[in-house]
Parts: structure tokens; C-alpha cells; sequence
């Protein structure tokens, strides 16, 4: 019979993320993560099939948690307030997990993916093929006289709280003050093309 465990998978993905959130990806060995996890390092291989594997799973577990929150909330909008709401899952993101926004909005993907197993590469393109089409359906839905809606509706959604919450990171936590700024700027870029 084995030893118990004493780390699950997702306290393992956890301490990998704030490495990595902390150090860089091309900074975060194996040997830091096992020392920020608190196991030996052979244990993180005999979980892992490899670093490049583990912080590729990282990057895409961050951006699960992300979009489901965010598909939810887009999915669920029916006025051009309900979908500034989905601006704001940016910011708050960030400041509830702080080392997966950093991953996702202050790091390359590349620098996570380039070495990825295949089926983490299918993962993560599933995503930016979901998050395309909530987009496009929401700007259907919302801007539906709008040909530019899509555009419209994906720099408001995305750019503006992005470059917002960006400012900020990695160094720290975007402060709640700016999610009033990120609302004011989505709302106008909705709406600018309804006048």
C-alpha cells in the first residue's frame, strides 16, 4: 500500500500558479513549485508527467475558472448594463485569484502552451473558440442593428478591462475603485455605436 497523499492535484496547480505568477514561467522549476507545495520534488513528478505539462495545465485551469464566470454572466445578459457586468469579472478575477490573473492577463500564452501537451492545446483553442462565439451571439442579442457589434462589443468586454486590469499587474491587485472606470469606458464603447 502506498503512501497517503499529502498534496491533492489542485494544491499541486495552485502552488505552480503562484510560482509562476511570482517568478515568470521560464522561471518556475519544478524544484520551487515542490518547495512551495511543501512535497519533495519526486513527488511532483510522479504526479506530472513534466514542468512544461504542469504549467500548461495551470494556464488553462486559470482560464477555465475565468470563462466560466464570465460565458455565464455573458450568456445570462439582456441589456447593455447586464453585459457591462461581464466587464467587471476582469477585475474582480484579479483580485480574488491574484497569481491565475496574473497568468492570464500579465504572461504570454505562449509561454505556457508552446510545449503543451496536445490535448492542453485542444483545451485552451476550445476556449478562445467559446469566448469568440459568446461574443458574437451576445453582440446578436445586444447590438443586433450593429455590424460592428461583435468588435463593439469585444473591446468592451474584453480590451478595456484587460488594458485596465493590466496597469496594474503583476506587481499588484487592481483596486476597486477601477471597476467604476472599466464600467463608465464599457458602457460607452457599447454604446457609441447606437447614437
Amino acid at each position: 500500500m502506498g503512501r497517503p497523499a499529502h498534496i491533492t492535484d489542485e494544491d499541486l496547480l495552485n502552488a505552480a500558479m503562484r510560482v509562476a505568477a511570482r517568478h515568470g514561467p521560464a522561471r518556475a522549476s519544478v524544484a520551487a513549485i515542490a518547495k512551495e507545495a511543501g512535497v519533495p520534488v519526486g513527488s511532483v513528478y510522479h504526479r506530472v508527467p513534466s514542468r512544461s505539462a504542469l504549467l500548461a495545465d495551470c494556464w488553462v485551469k486559470a482560464a477555465e475558472r475565468f470563462a466560466a464566470g464570465f460565458f455565464n454572466r455573458l450568456e445570462q445578459a439582456k441589456s447593455l448594463d447586464e453585459a457591462v457586468e461581464a466587464a467587471l469579472l476582469t477585475p474582480r478575477f484579479a483580485r480574488e485569484d491574484h497569481a491565475a490573473a496574473v497568468l492570464l492577463l500579465a504572461s504570454r500564452r505562449e509561454d505556457f502552451l508552446d510545449e503543451a501537451p496536445e490535448e492542453t492545446k485542444n483545451r485552451a483553442s476550445a476556449l478562445t473558440r467559446d469566448l469568440q462565439k459568446n461574443i458574437a451571439d451576445a453582440a446578436k442579442r445586444l447590438l443586433p442593428a450593429d455590424p460592428k457589434g461583435r468588435e463593439r462589443m469585444a473591446v468592451a468586454l474584453i480590451g478595456i478591462p484587460y488594458g485596465a486590469v493590466r496597469v496594474f499587474l503583476p506587481q499588484a491587485v487592481p483596486p476597486a475603485e477601477i471597476d467604476a472606470v472599466i464600467a463608465a469606458a464599457a458602457r460607452a464603447a457599447l454604446l457609441s455605436g447606437t447614437a
